[in-house]
C-alpha cells in the first residue's frame, strides 16, 4: 500500500477497551478511572460489561492516559510542544495529571494556556504537589509565549496538518472499517515514569490473609511474587487499579495513594503439600490442607 494509503487507513480508528481492563477480568472490580475522566461520559457499564459508546466518543484519548492497566487502545491526546513548553489550545481536552507528569519526564517545564483556565491551573497544582514530594522541579503556567519566527512557522505547519487530519477523520471514520491500533498507552503507566518512586502503597494484613493467592494471580502489575521461602511485595509496580483489594474475601490487601520512595516488603512463608488434593501451596505456618480444600467439608462416608 502507498504511503498515502497507509496514512488514510491510519486515520480510521476507534477507542477500544481491551480484555486487560480490570472490569473485564473480574466483576468485583471497582475501578472507575476512565469513567471519571471521560469528558463526554462515553464510557458505559451495563450488565457487568464496560464499553465505549461510538455515538458520543470524540476519540480525545483522555481515558488512555488515566487507565491504571493500559487497557484502552486508541490514540492518546495529540499535544503541541516546543522547547520546554506544552502549548494548550482553547478547544482541546485538558491534560490529566498523569499526562502532565509524562510531559514533565520528557522535559516540559512550562504549560501555556492563553485563557488561564481554572481547570488547568488546578491540574498543574496537583502535578506540582507530586513533583514536590519527589523533590523535582515544578511546572509553571503562563498565558503568553514568545516564539521565534521559525518556531511560529513550525507551529503553523503543525496546526495545518492537525486540521487536515481532524477533517479527514470526520469523513473517513464514517466510511472505513476501523483498524486496531496500539499506541503509546504504556507511556502513561505511573511505574514507568520515575525510577525509585512509588505512587501507591500496598499493605498486607498478615493476620487476616489466608494466602489463597487469588490476588497474587490476578494482579496485572506483578506486585506479588514468591521468591524462595518468602512472599515479596514490590509496591513500585503497583498501578493503583485496586483489583487485588476488590477480590480479597478477607480484606487483607489494601491499596493507598502515597508518593514515596519504592520499597520491597518480604514475608516468610512455608511451602506445603495438601494431603487431600496433593497440590503444593504456601502458608504462614505448617498446614495439612490448602485453602480450597479447607473451605470444603471433608466427605463423611459413614453417613
Amino acid at each position: 500500500m502507498s504511503l498515502i494509503g497507509n496514512w488514510i487507513e491510519s486515520l480510521s480508528y476507534e477507542m477500544e477497551i481491551s480484555s486487560a481492563c480490570t472490569r473485564k477480568i473480574s466483576h468485583l472490580s471497582s475501578c472507575t478511572a476512565c469513567i471519571g475522566e471521560c469528558p463526554t461520559e462515553s464510557i458505559c457499564v451495563e450488565n457487568g460489561d464496560i464499553y465505549i459508546s461510538k455515538e458520543s466518543c470524540t476519540t480525545c484519548g483522555m481515558c488512555i492516559t488515566v487507565c491504571p492497566v493500559q487497557a484502552i487502545k486508541g490514540q492518546s491526546p495529540v499535544r503541541r510542544t516546543i522547547r520546554n513548553f506544552l502549548l494548550l489550545e482553547g478547544d482541546s481536552a485538558l491534560p490529566t495529571v498523569v499526562e502532565l507528569l509524562y510531559y514533565h519526564k520528557k522535559g516540559i517545564r512550562v504549560v501555556h494556556d492563553a485563557l488561564m483556565r481554572g481547570e488547568i491551573m488546578e491540574k498543574v497544582k496537583q502535578t506540582n504537589a507530586i513533583l514536590e514530594e519527589m523533590e523535582l522541579e515544578r511546572l509553571s503556567i503562563v498565558n503568553e509565549v514568545k516564539l521565534e519566527k521559525e518556531e511560529q512557522s513550525r507551529i503553523s505547519r503543525r496546526a495545518l496538518f492537525a486540521k487536515l487530519t481532524s477533517d479527514s477523520k470526520k469523513t473517513l471514520l464514517s466510511s472505513m472499517t476501523p483498524i486496531k491500533w496500539r499506541f503509546n498507552e504504556s507511556s502513561f503507566k505511573t511505574s514507568n515514569l520515575y525510577s525509585g518512586w512509588s505512587f501507591y502503597e500496598v499493605s498486607l494484613k498478615q493476620e487476616d490473609c489466608t494466602l489463597c493467592e487469588a490476588c497474587f494471580a490476578i494482579c496485572p502489575s506483578n506486585v506479588f511474587s514468591f521468591v524462595d521461602d518468602s512472599l515479596k511485595l514490590t509496591d513500585h509496580n503497583c498501578s493503583g487499579c485496586g483489583l487485588c483489594s476488590d477480590i480479597c474475601k478477607t480484606n487483607s490487601v489494601q491499596i493507598h495513594y502515597n508518593i514515596h520512595k519504592s520499597t520491597e516488603d518480604t514475608f516468610p512463608v512455608i511451602k506445603n503439600s495438601c494431603k487431600r488434593c496433593h497440590s503444593l501451596f504456601h502458608s504462614w505456618d505448617t498446614k495439612e490442607t490448602c485453602p480450597i480444600c479447607s473451605s470444603v467439608e471433608e466427605p463423611n462416608f459413614f453417613l
